[in-house]
């Protein structure tokens, strides 16, 4: 996820908004269902980096919705594990 210099989420008017979604993350990806493997961040860039298990898209899109999908253009690409692609073709 990547967002603008102005929706930037270390900026002072956004810290609230910031602050808020980092403490209620972990409870907001249990309610959709979603495991979080890793949550990073590269300040230089203003990108967020995701590392999400869940069983369907829609749970992804409701822990990710506003106001990270509202601040933040996004790339969602949903993968599987090599052994899951080898058993889908055979």
């Amino acid at each position: 996820m990547e967002h603008s210099t102005e929706n930037c989420w270390a900026r002072e008017e956004n810290e609230e908004k910031a602050g808020e979604w980092i403490d209620g993350m972990a409870e907001k990806a249990e309610e959709a269902g979603v495991e979080i493997h890793g949550a990073y961040v590269c300040p230089n860039e203003h990108t967020f980096y995701f590392v999400l298990e869940a069983d369907s898209f829609e749970g992804v899109s409701t822990f990710l919705g506003p106001p990270l999908l509202t601040d933040h253009d996004a790339h969602i690409a949903p993968v599987v594990s090599f052994g899951e692609a080898e058993r889908a073709v055979r």
